[in-house]
């Protein structure tokens, strides 16, 4: 039986800016705080999920021993053929993640969406062009690119998702009006580790890149939250990456739509 801790964190700036910390109880918060509750019966409904889907920074057994310490793996620009072999590394180590998906791609290669959402991982949009110049060209574009996309995977994946990330993340492109008008309609994402895979490209750089920057961010009384993307040599720093997460007691957890998201500090 597990006897749960009302110790939490709330995710802050990122980017080299400072973050203070607050502890709080078990029924206004949690590391990706939950949406405000109304009333007791949608506070059990809400502390049900959060239970389910392990979203606490501190749970112990009878020993006292820690069990979960939550982390986020995202991936952006996907599918791809090489979304396959990290869906592969996934599976062997029984690990959930979220995909930021884009429009062509889940058209061009609808048949790895599907499996995306078969194996049980969250699905949310990327956009369309993965262009700024083309997304933030004029009022309502980045809207309209986000709206096609999720009507995307709804039609390929069967999923209804408000998961989105802009390109590049909300700062410092995503200005007025696109933002209060995605802000609005969707539940945007942004990250608080960047792998640099895309710069990188190689998996033994982004395995020694990328384990010094988990240990900071949780030490910081932060919930990890990393970039990375469906690339060949992302899969192949996958199996080091998860080794070193199970054995630093780190539980990776999909994104969904209870969780109050987490974006960069607005610079509008």
């Amino acid at each position: 039986m597990l006897v749960i801790i009302a110790s939490f964190f709330v995710i802050g700036e990122v980017r080299g800016n400072k973050q203070t910390t607050s502890q709080q109880t078990l029924l206004n918060a949690s590391p990706l705080p939950l949406k405000s509750i109304n009333d007791f019966n949608h506070l059990k409904k809400q502390i049900k999920i959060l239970d389910q889907n392990m979203y606490l920074s501190n749970t112990v057994n009878n020993q006292n021993q820690k069990l979960i310490q939550p982390i986020y793996l995202t991936f952006d620009d996907g599918p791809t053929p090489d979304t396959l072999k990290i869906l592969d590394v996934l599976r062997k180590y029984d690990v959930k993640v979220t995909f930021f998906m884009l429009k062509n791609q889940m058209e061009s290669y609808p048949d790895i969406a599907k499996k995306v959402a078969e194996e049980g991982h969250a699905i949310g949009c990327h956009g369309v062009s993965h262009d700024i110049n083309i997304i933030y060209s004029k009022d309502g574009t980045a809207l309209q690119e986000m709206q096609q996309c999720l009507a995307t995977v709804k039609k390929v994946t069967g999923i209804d998702s408000k998961l989105i990330r802009v390109p590049y993340g909300s700062a410092p492109y995503l200005k007025e009006p696109h933002r209060t008008e995605l802000l609005s309609n969707f539940q945007l994402w942004d990250w608080n580790i960047d792998s640099e895979d895309w710069a990188l490209r190689s998996a033994p750089k982004i395995i020694n890149s990328i384990k010094p920057h988990i240990q900071t961010v949780y030490q910081n009384n932060r919930t990890p939250v990393i970039l990375f993307h469906d690339k060949s040599f992302t899969a192949q720093s996958l199996p080091s990456i998860l080794n070193y997460i199970k054995e630093a007691g780190y539980q990776s957890i999909e994104i969904d739509d209870s969780m109050e998201p987490m974006q960069f500090p607005s610079h509008s």
